[in-house]
């Protein structure tokens, strides 16, 4: 699955990419703000790849002019009560940090959710993370009640209040040419990505208004 628009492009991620990520992922500088931060191994790497390689995850590389520069993921996705268990990203490029590369892949990530008929997306954040709560706060995300008191507090985004800030951080940081025609492709070949396909299919015709398949 590859996902077009704001001026950047995520790919779902492959074994071709894992040692990759890995090796970021390992980095002080990400790690820094991680709930976990032992190092992981390629054996470890590999086997987590394996468990989250289905049509409950979404793990895209982010991708910049030809350049990988992150990672973003859906992860533990409930297709019955239309919601995403686990929602996150990570840029390891630190040139991308103050550019509009975060919101863009964030947009596009929440965009396809919608296509997909997806409700609902939680996340985690450090609490000591300041820059990240400010982040996903200008999303439309909301800390969920007693979270206080916790290090890895957990918010929620309803697909609606995204709807609400979306048009208006477009118009700021982005051009119209850079939404209007957001594209999808699909591996036809791909199980994972004929299950999209078929789910696609099957969603009212609002759902679909931003994007070429």
């Amino acid at each position: 699955m590859i996902i077009s628009g704001y001026g950047i492009v995520l790919r779902r991620l492959t074994t071709d990419d894992i040692e990759l990520v890995r090796q970021h992922r390992n980095s002080e500088r990400i790690q820094q703000f991680m709930e976990y931060r032992q190092e992981i191994t390629a054996e470890q790497q590999l086997a987590w790849f394996n468990s989250i390689n289905n049509v409950n995850n979404n793990f895209f590389v982010i991708e910049h002019q030809g350049k990988k520069v992150g990672l973003i993921y859906g992860a533990d996705i409930n297709w019955e009560t239309k919601t995403t268990g686990n929602g996150g990203i990570f840029i390891w490029d630190a040139t991308y940090w103050e550019t509009a590369t975060p919101t863009a892949s964030s947009f596009l990530l929440t965009d396809t959710s919608i296509l997909l008929g997806l409700e609902k997306t939680y996340i985690k954040v450090l609490s000591n993370n300041p820059r990240a709560i400010e982040f996903n706060k200008s999303l439309g995300y909301r800390l969920l009640p007693n979270q206080e008191a916790i290090l890895n507090q957990q918010y929620v985004l309803n697909i609606e209040d995204y709807k609400k800030v979306r048009a208006t951080i477009r118009q700021r940081l982005f051009k119209p040419t850079d939404y209007a025609e957001l594209t999808i492709n699909f591996n036809e070949t791909d199980s994972v990505d004929q299950f999209y396909v078929q789910l696609i299919e099957k969603q009212p015709a609002a759902n679909k208004v931003d994007f070429t398949i």
